[in-house]
């Protein structure tokens, strides 16, 4: 092998390389991070208890529960928990645009405008 061939296959090597590990960490975000959009719209008082952190103090949570639609309008019933160091507590009215991830659950949530909602969400 030539001095020009070597080169050429590290090269291509390298750049399978960094294919690979970016193919990679698309798919595990994917898994991860990914899923289905609902949306809920708040329309009952939350159940608020008292959360653990990690420090040692308390602080105020809020279970929020009932049903969201995604953009096709297929209803799923969501509990979603939230603190009063995160977005929440949430007014009444205000509609929430969930995550819902097949392995893992809820992995997000975001406050949303009427606008932002797909009509068959509303």
């Amino acid at each position: 092998m030539n001095e020009n061939h070597k080169e050429r296959l590290w090269l291509t090597s390298f750049l399978a390389a960094i294919v690979a590990i970016i193919a990679f960490s698309v798919y595990i975000t994917e898994y991860q991070y990914g899923g289905d959009s609902y949306y809920m719209k708040i329309d009952s008082q939350p159940i608020i208890s008292n959360v653990e952190v990690p420090v040692g103090i308390s602080i105020q949570g809020y279970t929020y529960e009932g049903a969201a639609k995604n953009a096709q309008g297929k209803i799923k019933n969501l509990k979603l928990k939230t603190d009063e160091h995160d977005i929440g507590p949430f007014k009444s009215g205000q509609i929430i645009k969930i995550t819902v991830n097949k392995t893992y659950g809820i992995v997000d949530y975001q406050r949303v405008t009427k606008k932002e909602t797909p009509l068959r969400a509303q």
